[in-house]
């Protein structure tokens, strides 16, 4: 049941074809091998995905590249030692990875970094009996006796209780639930969000807000409007300015729900959305209504996921760790766990706000 679940990222099946062209062609240590372009025909992708993946075959210490002079074969690591962990099992429900980027190659090529040859292998996590399906892969991993890692991204409470009474080797990619003591956690100040959010809408001389939140909450969530929430108290602002809404992952209803929003006699007009899909219903529908966005309503946003050189259309929050940095974080939190049963690591990654570069 748990392998028509689980899927090998993109980026490690690209590797694998670069892997076996390798052995294909008997190369040797010092011998040259190909250059982006030339990886990008090979594999019939695009010159950034080939980059990627030429990265996470230097992260095994396949291939070492050198600036202007392409990349090398690699002599064997002189240390040999069998790797910490057999496997990371990255767990997230397939939703996220389509509407929010989670589970990036840039996460991956950080996880690689600490843990070369290690795979990773994204498990989507069900919508019922989510722990029976995580309870499976444990087992699976406890049989064959070897050790495995767990990520865990907007896992349920039942699920992250499991890992923390079975003390596997695991971390959660976000806010650890009230009562959970043992499990290790890299979450965003998401506290520091709703703060630095609510002050920009402030100063862009606000006075009625709206919070747009998934259906689902998690505690990263409840953060995030403790945050506003203190920042429109230090304001002097009641909590009649501001309004919480609470919507499934469709963009009608988005849209619907900001048209009605702005449709009332007393509007909000800063508008705080948990992600980018609900940040362009949200300006469609104000839009629409001939109000200026900019000028009548200004949006921020919790959380973006961008790729390397784009920049954001709204302001946000942003992590001060690469999406590579956290990935590296994720696999020192493991280890950790490998080494010593008892380590427990909590890491809270700081944020700052940044502004579209066309914004004054």
């Amino acid at each position: 049941m748990a392998e028509a679940r689980t899927k090998t990222p993109r980026i490690s099946l690209l590797a694998e074809k670069l892997v076996e062209d390798i052995d294909a062609r008997e190369l040797k240590p010092g011998d040259r091998y190909l250059t982006t372009t030339e990886a990008s025909k090979l594999l019939g992708v695009g010159n950034g995905t080939a980059n990627r993946t030429l990265q996470l075959l230097e992260r095994r210490r396949l291939i070492v590249r050198q600036q202007r002079r392409g990349a090398y074969i690699a002599d064997p690591p002189h240390d040999q030692s069998k790797p910490t962990l057999h496997r990371v099992h990255f767990l997230v429900h397939q939703k996220y990875l389509r509407t929010e980027g989670v589970g990036q190659d840039e996460v991956l090529l950080g996880l690689e970094h600490e843990l070369p040859g290690v795979p990773v292998q994204i498990s989507f996590l069900p919508s019922s009996n989510e722990a029976g399906f995580v309870a499976e892969l444990i087992d699976e991993s406890l049989h064959a006796k070897r050790i495995d890692g767990f990520v865990l991204v907007r896992a349920s409470y039942e699920t992250q209780r499991l890992l923390a009474d079975r003390q596997i080797p695991s971390v959660v990619h976000g806010t650890v639930y009230p009562s959970i003591e043992r499990l290790a956690s890299l979450t965003a100040d998401m506290e520091s969000v709703g703060k630095e959010l609510a002050n920009y809408l402030l100063e862009q001389g606000h006075t009625t807000f709206a919070y747009l939140n998934r259906q689902l909450t998690y505690g990263g969530d409840q953060r995030t409007i403790d945050g506003i929430s203190a920042a429109l108290h230090a304001a002097g602002k009641g909590l009649n300015a501001l309004t919480l809404r609470f919507l499934p992952t469709f963009d009608e209803v988005y849209f619907a729900e900001a048209d009605r929003l702005f449709s009332q006699k007393t509007r909000p007009t800063g508008f705080i959305c948990r992600t980018v899909r609900m940040a362009e219903a949200v300006q469609k529908a104000g839009e629409l209504k001939g109000l200026v966005f900019g000028k009548d309503f200004d949006i921020g946003i919790c959380d973006y996921y961008l790729k390397p050189g784009q920049q954001p259309q709204y302001p946000w929050a942003r992590s001060q760790f690469s999406s590579e940095e956290q990935g590296r974080h994720l696999a020192r939190l493991l280890i950790g766990q490998v080494l010593d049963a008892q380590s427990v690591g909590h890491e809270t990654m700081p944020v700052k706000l940044e502004l579209p570069l066309s914004s004054d």
